[in-house]
């Protein structure tokens, strides 16, 4: 999965890592699922979901910054989509640049 902030794109994958990640910061990834669901979730989940997942991470701030500056709305559907896939699975064979 891509996401383009600021005209660069960043490759994203929902490694176990990454996952772990999310966790320590936030909390469970099912809660945070259905927060996302439901719409309940801001620049700073999305910061750190997003960051979690960079497969080439830059400075966690600076994620924020590009998120605040291309708008909360660009980044909501990506964060619902990598955490369908922390929730149903990821598998290596599945093409994962879209």
């Amino acid at each position: 999965m891509v996401i383009e902030l600021s005209g660069t794109e960043y490759r994203l994958k929902p490694t176990f890592q990454a996952i772990m990640d999310i966790e320590e910061r936030l909390g469970g990834i099912i809660g945070l699922a259905v927060k996302a669901a439901d719409g309940d979730f801001g620049l700073k989940e999305m910061t750190v979901i997003i960051w979690a997942t960079m497969e080439d991470r830059i400075n966690f701030e600076q994620v924020g910054k590009l998120i605040l500056s291309e708008g909360i709305a660009k980044a909501s559907p990506v964060v619902r989509e990598l955490l369908t896939l922390c929730l149903v699975g990821l598998n290596e064979s599945e093409n994962t640049t879209d």
